[in-house]
């Protein structure tokens, strides 16, 4: 194979490493992408002539134009993101590049263009796939340098490219230095936001049952089984025993028209906190959760909360009612304190207290038929206190009841009266609206909730994941002196809590854990994370234990080790890199053979073919034999080379500057053709 050829190929995988590790991180646009990539891999099998790759690039040229004019628009009128209509622009770019004819010396440009893609890769939250396109784009480029470089001095050793052992270390230097710069400077320069690009923040997801109002009436079809990763929470201090039953609160609704649930604009129910942390029994749980923005924006944890920081790029907002939303482009990662145990029911049957929720919206009803007001009346009034009557209704709904996934078959099926006296069969939404409904006919405040219940526990990257298919709804009841406790009316069994049950296979749990480890260890990855680390390796470089968790910087006694610490290596790592590749690298040429290099470039610029390598005589001959301008210049250049690199004679400096001002000449001759 031709080693230009071959050169050309190396760079041309190159840079469909860069376009990996873009696609990987970026809310790219396909056309620009599928058109980048189909002309880097019709580099590989085909290269235009000279008179071709002239008339490609007065297609091109037009192109580009539109796409500077179009950026341009973006920055100055739209005012919107403007690094994607620069990237398409690079995209062309580099698809051009690849695609000229081999006599072009184009490398450099394609090296250049290959590297800003990479970059901005890295600005759009890559993905667990950047890490494959960077090992491509690492190796493909350290190759496709040291075959540049035997592409230059192939013809000034005796025709044969150089392969020495030192070509090897050179390589194995090269590699070793690009990948270790990165990873330091990946480890020097933390995260300190999240989604800065608008165009990229990741969309919310509509699930039912999240939004700013929940339907009831839904019929005609089932509940489909959905396993997209919604939260991966991690337990740092105590993992829960029974980690299935825990519940995810999301959004509460408080009024219902009959058919559909919504949120009364500010509703009065604030509960003191001290109610929750004082009054709560049990030890507060602590959870780390990574989650994928919904639609509704709301923040899962499990209640009573009794505090939340939001982690980089996610601030979040309380409301009157108890629930969370965020404001911020990224996806919401957290930390919550929660206490999941609920107060014994001997506490709830006695408590009391003189602060109560708004009757007007916790106990606000729409038109009922006549029989569910008696349904309340017959399954409450035989009790005297609220916590009898919740316990009862909800003991009601397990027994008598039955929860399925189909959906109710007509119009007229879809409503409360006809679940509760015909169907007595439905989703988790028909028995939290049906017990809020009861309660609330019967005088105690109650509230839907939706959420999540449960998950699966990934044992590879050691969080519980919850999909889709654990989406559930349930009610809170109000207790005076408690606030709002959790009841679930919903039978349990197969599917009946969580929505629709599903087991995921081990290479799933592999797939879901590679991602959340990369999310939280290099897309999440801030100053915090940074010490932590260099802590780590401190505390083993020294052979100590490492210390508790929330100890302070340095230990006591011995030299603070600030974060700035790396900045060292990243200042000693070029020098070091310089002196391996200073021992390492190919043998210097002579100033007669640099000369002699040089010229060859010139004429293979003007076109002059090079099959095959040539020595320094027969080079001449196809020179003089092929018309080209220049050849009394060139024959100067080559009789004084020979001289010098074969004949072992020290050239004076009279015919060092004759040979010089010989490659001049010859090279304005061949400008001047």
């Amino acid at each position: 194979m031709n080693l230009a050829l071959l050169h050309r190929r190396l760079v041309a995988l190159m840079a469909l490493g860069s376009l990996l590790t873009f696609v990987a991180g970026a809310d790219v646009n396909a056309t620009p992408v599928a058109l980048a990539g189909a002309g880097l891999v019709l580099s590989l099998f085909w290269q235009p002539s000279r008179v071709t790759s002239t008339r490609m690039e007065r297609i091109w040229m037009p192109v580009a134009v539109f796409l500077v004019v179009r950026a341009l628009f973006h920055v100055l009128v739209i005012g919107g993101d403007v690094v994607l209509p620069v990237v398409d622009l690079l995209l062309l770019l580099m698809a051009v590049e690849a695609l000229r004819h081999l006599e072009a010396r184009n490398e450099f440009r394609l090296y250049a263009l290959a590297f800003a893609l990479v970059l901005a890769a890295t600005a759009y939250r890559p993905g667990v796939l950047f890490v494959v396109g960077f090992v491509c784009y690492v190796v493909s480029a350290s190759t496709s340098l040291m075959l540049g470089q035997l592409r230059k001095g192939d013809t000034v050793r005796r025709g044969r490219p150089w392969l020495g052992p030192g070509l090897h270390r050179l390589g194995a230097v090269v590699s070793a230095v690009i990948l270790c710069t990165g990873v330091l400077f990946f480890f020097a320069f933390p995260r300190t936001s999240r989604g800065w690009a608008s165009a990229v923040a990741p969309p919310p997801i509509a699930i039912a049952g999240f939004a700013d109002q929940v339907a009831l009436g839904a019929h005609g079809s089932r509940i489909l089984p959905n396993p997209q990763v919604i939260l991966r929470i991690e337990f740092p201090e105590e993992q829960p025993e029974d980690m299935e039953s825990l519940y995810w609160r999301g959004r509460s609704y408080d009024r219902f028209d009959g058919m559909r649930w919504s949120r009364s604009m500010l509703p009065p129910s604030s509960v003191p906190r001290e109610w929750y942390r004082d009054r709560w029994p049990g030890p507060v749980l602590r959870q780390e959760v990574l989650a994928v923005p919904v639609e509704g924006r709301a923040l899962f944890a499990i209640h009573p909360l009794v505090r939340l920081e939001g982690g980089p790029g996610t601030h979040p907002l309380p409301d009157n009612s108890g629930d969370f939303v965020y404001w911020g482009r990224a996806a919401p990662s957290y930390s919550a304190w929660s206490k999941p145990r609920r107060p014994s029911p001997e506490a709830l049957r006695s408590a009391t207290g003189n602060f109560t929720p708004s009757r007007q919206s916790f106990l606000q009803l729409p038109a009922l038929p006549r029989r569910i007001r008696t349904l309340a009346d017959s399954l409450t009034a035989p009790h005297e206190n609220d916590y009898d009557r919740v316990a009862v209704v909800e003991r009601w709904f397990h027994r008598e009841f039955q929860y399925t996934s189909n959906l109710p078959a007509i119009p007229e099926e879809a409503t409360l009266d006809h679940f509760l006296f015909e169907r007595r069969a439905g989703h988790c939404e028909y028995f939290s609206t049906a017990m809020v409904m009861v309660l609330r006919l019967a005088g105690i405040p109650a509230r839907e909730v939706n959420g999540f219940v449960g998950g699966e526990w990934n044992e590879f990257g050691s969080y519980l994941a919850v999909t889709q298919n654990q989406a559930h709804s349930w009610v809170e009841v109000w207790f005076p002196g408690y606030g709002w406790v959790p009841f679930d009316p919903t039978p349990p069994g197969i599917g009946a809590r969580g929505g629709v049950s599903s087991r995921a296979g081990p290479m799933w749990f592999f797939l879901d854990g590679v991602h959340h480890r990369w999310s939280k260890w290099v897309l999440d990855y801030g100053f915090e994370d940074q010490w932590t680390l260099v802590r780590t390796i401190r505390d083993g470089l020294r052979g100590s234990d490492p210390p508790p968790s929330g100890a302070g910087g340095a230990e006591e006694g011995g030299v603070p080790l600030h974060p700035q610490w790396w900045w060292a290596l990243v200042l000693v790592l070029p020098i070091v890199a310089l002196h391996l590749l200073r021992r390492t690298s190919m043998p210097r040429l002579g100033w007669e053979s640099r000369i002699y290099a040089r010229l060859r470039d010139h004429y293979a610029r003007a076109g002059l073919k090079n099959e095959r390598p040539l020595g320094p005589l027969a080079f001449l001959e196809r020179v003089q034999t092929s018309g080209y301008p220049g050849r009394p210049f060139a024959g100067t250049v080559v009789q004084l080379y020979l001289r010098a690199r074969f004949a072992g004679e020290r050239l004076e400096a009279a015919e060092r500057r004759a040979m010089r001002d010989a490659l001049v000449e010859a090279r304005r001759a061949l400008r001047r053709e």
